[in-house]
């Protein structure tokens, strides 16, 4: 299967590839969960938007005062749909008592994260589709198998809600991060940040990219872009 191979706009092979085996990763078991969970996420990412208690607590002018059940298409566990459902709805207004009210609900960090990463992933991969006026990716088979559960030692307590990747400080030309913050929040599982960065550094090209913009003016506009949009992080 070629992503976007049926449609005239020009796509660059890197970002086609990247999203299509990004998608095929959706159907491979995980670092905590396995594929039919993750597949299942996929299916919950594309439900949320459609879901009416969704609907309402984005209306509403504290999401935590509307309550009810969301309409959901799998048998995920709630606990799970409320994580997927609200990164893909309502991200901004994410608390750290919710946070600890979904962990308490059963939910490690660990699988947090994971969800997270994977919601992140189909939102870039599906807004990319639907600006081109494609379908989106089918949602893959899943394939049988275990979690690795490979905890990552390499992790620090920086004050986050969750532990953050340890990593020498240190800065770009630009002043940025050497290595950015989103993967760091993510370092407690590495496949979370590979999967998702597999399909962020393709889609927004931090080298060798073939444009006459200067770097610094790529990170304003997608600075511009990111406020626009609402984006939390």
């Amino acid at each position: 299967m070629t992503f976007y191979a049926d449609q005239p706009l020009p796509v660059r092979q890197a970002v086609a590839q990247s999203h299509e085996a990004a998608i095929a990763a959706f159907a491979q078991p995980g670092t905590w969960l396995d594929a039919d969970t993750r597949c299942a996420i996929l299916r919950e990412v594309r439900q949320a938007p459609h879901c009416a208690l969704c609907v309402r607590r984005a209306g509403a002018l504290s999401p935590y005062a509307v309550d009810g059940r969301h309409d959901t298409v799998t048998s995920l566990p709630e606990n799970m749909v409320e994580v997927v459902h609200r990164v893909r709805t309502d991200s901004g207004r994410v608390t750290q008592k919710w946070f600890d009210r979904v962990i308490a609900s059963g939910l490690s960090p660990e699988e947090y994260i994971e969800i997270v990463g994977l919601v992140s992933t189909a939102i870039i991969i599906d807004s990319f589709s639907t600006a081109l006026g494609v379908s989106l990716a089918p949602v893959p088979d899943p394939k049988p198998g275990e979690p690795s559960r490979q905890a990552n030692p390499a992790v620090e307590d920086a004050g986050a809600w969750v532990p953050l990747m340890a990593v020498e400080r240190a800065e770009t030309d630009l002043g940025l991060p050497a290595v950015p913050n989103i993967a760091r929040a993510m370092g407690l599982v590495p496949g979370a940040v590979a999967h998702f960065f597999s399909v962020m550094r393709s889609q927004y090209s931090l080298t060798d990219y073939n444009i006459s913009l200067a770097r610094d003016q790529i990170e304003l506009l997608a600075s511009g872009m990111s406020s626009l949009n609402q984006c939390f992080y």
